[in-house]
């Protein structure tokens, strides 16, 4: 009996198996089902990318006094020419895009001059000194590899390869960053805070801020990462409004000296960008009082060059520095623009504005020189894959998963809840026991392989990452994409729950305990309760995408966002429920 025969309304099945209806697909991690397409599979990368946000207003960027060039973003060798399958999803513009940015046109002044493109960087003379500013990385710590890793930006291990490049060159660097290392809480959270405080140390990071996320880890946690030593000049951390119990436990701002220069910079805390109020074991004080404060400080030590780190929107940032005039540099992190070209005006400030862009993707160099009518240029590198990744940095990854590992998913606070239809999962073994053809098409898909391919991953093969929840939130059966912990009776192992492995047929169809339980001979069911249990794992087709979007999301599959891709994604995996 064909499904239609047995299932009057079902025509057509999904990928998987289960009994969902005709032109629909499954329930809880439909981005399962349409991974399969082009060797792709679904991963977590530091936490789960929300869509990017592109804003049209007609803000663009203006540095006069710097030179033009129909250079684009490219490491030192060789220079890079973007193409739009390299960009596809990622955010990086092509030939027919600018960067956008999310300041107000009523604060940020309009151009007024200077070319569009960007700074061809690999052609300028050395510099006194170069400060490379980075910021809002949110938990990227490295790309996650679904969609190849040419086609994704960011990652610490080729940060530290392309600041080795301009030390090469003879380059003194100074690096800094805007704060929020991290997107979530809890203990995995809190170790992955851990591990990039240690790979700013070991890339000698001069001046690091918070961010909102940072501050949810909590006192006891920052303190133990953040905290100097002996002298707050020492630490790595700078914050001119935020307090961790004592206010002598970080810097308010730094002073460097590097190349003949003294560089002062501090950090700020929009209080706006907080979701939560900071509890009273952290103090996120006023913004123009702790600016005016470490302004101060920086005139008196003779600061040459006085650098604002600011977490927060771009207008707010703006706003600020137009109240406290005396920054040379202020540099933005928090918006959801890219990075612009040249540094933006500000409507009665003689401060220049930059913005770091988001997840890590890129890091922007301003080069310090003597000369009075250019005194620095300024340009942004987008951290791609011709960016080798740098041992070091690949063996603080391996460390990191490592820990995971040790620490398993007990020791990361996470314990399954029940599933919110309250069934259990099964495995696609079982479902293959009566949807024997749509069982074959997923065991011969990528799907299948999920858990095979970050157990042995194909590219950076050797570091597993079969420990990370963030992993294997859509590289198993059982555990919710988004929020990375398993539901009752979802995998655990793979000793635990070898018929989990994959992403199955129930990530997409529902838990399918009860109705598989209802399919057997004998089974003490009604007819009405077995038709409402196969009525339970339906979801119409036309609602299918936005489930596909749990695991098919911007970073993970470029390509799926694309219009018309999930009538091909489908095509390539149509499948009926019975044979």
């Amino acid at each position: 009996m064909n499904t239609a025969q047995q299932h009057p309304q079902v025509n057509r099945m999904t990928c998987g198996t289960g009994g969902r209806s005709g032109w629909h697909l499954a329930p809880p991690a439909l981005g399962a089902c349409l991974i399969a397409l082009l060797g792709l599979t679904a991963t977590g990368c530091g936490s789960k990318p929300e869509p990017a946000v592109v804003d049209q207003r007609d803000v663009t960027v203006t540095m006069p006094d710097s030179p033009a060039s129909d250079a684009i973003d490219a490491p030192l060798t060789p220079p890079r020419v973007d193409t739009a399958a390299q960009t596809a999803g990622t955010g990086e513009p092509t030939a027919d895009t600018k960067p956008a940015s999310t300041a107000s046109a009523a604060t940020l002044a309009a151009p007024t001059g200077g070319a569009e493109g960007p700074e061809d960087w690999t052609t300028w003379p050395q510099p006194q000194v170069a400060l490379v500013v980075t910021g809002n990385q949110h938990g990227y710590i490295e790309p996650c590899g679904c969609t190849g890793l040419e086609n994704q930006k960011g990652g610490l291990a080729r940060r530290m390869t392309f600041m080795q490049q301009l030390k090469d060159l003879g380059w003194e660097l100074v690096p800094v960053d805007a704060g929020n290392q991290v997107r979530r809480f809890g203990r995995q959270a809190e170790i992955k805070f851990q591990v990039t405080a240690t790979g700013l140390q070991e890339m000698d990071y001069r001046a690091v801020g918070f961010g909102p996320d940072d501050l949810r880890l909590g006192v006891g946690e920052l303190i133990a990462v953040a905290a100097a030593e002996d002298d707050p000049q020492d630490g790595m951390f700078a914050a001119a409004n935020v307090t961790l119990i004592d206010p002598s436990l970080t810097a308010r701002y730094k002073l460097i000296t590097a190349g003949e220069r003294k560089i002062g910079v501090t950090a700020i805390l929009d209080p706006q960008a907080l979701e939560t109020p900071s509890s009273g074991e952290i103090e996120v004080g006023a913004v123009a009082e702790a600016m005016t404060e470490a302004l101060a400080s920086m005139q008196q030590d003779q600061a040459d060059f006085r650098v604002l780190l600011f977490y927060g929107e771009e207008d707010a940032a703006a706003k600020a520095v137009q109240q406290v005039a005396g920054f040379d540099l202020v540099v933005v992190a928090g918006g959801f623009g890219e990075p612009l070209y040249r540094p933006q005006s500000i409507e009665g400030s003689d401060t220049k504005l930059i913005v770091t862009g988001n997840k890590g993707m890129y890091a922007g160099i301003v080069a310090l020189y003597p000369d009075s009518d250019q005194p620095y240029r300024y340009a942004r590198v987008a951290m791609t894959h011709e960016f080798e990744d740098a041992p070091a940095m690949r063996q603080l990854m391996a460390n990191y998963q490592d820990q995971l590992k040790a620490l398993g998913l007990e020791g990361l606070g996470l314990r399954p809840v029940q599933h919110p239809s309250g069934d259990r999962f099964v495995g696609s073994k079982a479902c293959g026991e009566c949807h024997t053809t749509a069982y074959e098409i997923w065991e011969n898909s990528p799907h299948a392989m999920a858990t095979e391919s970050i157990v042995h991953p194909g590219e950076r093969g050797d570091v597993p990452r079969h420990f990370d929840p963030e992993c294997l939130s859509c590289h198993v059966t059982g555990w919710n994409p988004q929020h990375y912990y398993p539901y009752d009776s979802g995998y655990l192992s793979l000793a635990a729950s070898s018929h989990l492995t994959g992403n199955g047929c129930e990530n997409c169809h529902g838990p399918g305990a009860k109705h598989t339980a209802a399919e057997q001979a004998g089974a003490d069911v009604t007819a009405e309760q077995r038709d409402a249990l196969r009525l339970a794992m339906r979801l119409p087709l036309d609602k299918a995408r936005d489930q596909c979007l749990q695991c098919h999301d911007l970073d993970n599959s470029p390509d799926f966002h694309k219009e018309g891709a999930f009538e091909d994604y489908w095509a390539e995996i149509e499948h009926y429920g019975l044979d």
